[in-house]
C-alpha cells in the first residue's frame, strides 16, 4: 500500500509541478497579448491617422489639379489674346506707316504747289 501512496503523492507533485508551469505559461502569454493589444490599438490609431492624412491630401491635390486646369486654360487664352493683339499692332502700324508716307508725299506736293505760285 505504500507503494500506491508514494505513486501517488509522486503522480500529484509532478501535475502539481506541471500545472503551475502552465500557470506560468498562461501568464505570460496573458502579458504578451496584452502587450500586442497594445500594440494593435497603436498600429490602429496609426493606421486612421494616416488614412486622415490621405484624405486631406487627395483633397489637396484635387484643389491643385482644378487651379491647374483652370491656369493652363488662362494661359492659352492669355496667348490667344498676346497674338491677337500683336497682329492688331503689325497691321494698325501697317496702316500709320502708309499714312505718314502720305503726309510726306503731300507736304512734298504741297512744298511744290507754293513754289509754282
Amino acid at each position: 500500500m505504500s507503494y500506491g501512496l508514494a505513486g501517488a503523492q509522486e503522480r500529484k507533485r509532478n501535475n502539481e509541478a506541471k500545472a503551475k508551469d502552465y500557470y506560468e505559461k498562461v501568464r505570460r502569454q496573458e502579458q504578451e497579448m496584452r502587450e500586442l493589444k497594445r500594440q494593435l490599438a497603436d498600429t490602429e490609431k496609426l493606421y486612421s491617422d494616416l488614412q486622415s492624412q490621405k484624405a486631406d491630401m487627395d483633397a489637396k491635390m484635387r484643389a491643385l489639379t482644378t487651379k491647374m486646369d483652370t491656369t493652363n486654360r488662362n494661359l492659352t487664352s492669355l496667348k490667344a489674346q498676346v497674338t491677337s493683339k500683336k497682329q492688331s499692332i503689325e497691321r494698325d502700324q501697317g496702316e500709320m506707316d502708309k499714312h505718314q508716307e502720305e503726309v510726306v508725299r503731300l507736304d512734298r506736293e504741297i512744298g511744290q504747289l507754293m513754289k509754282h505760285r
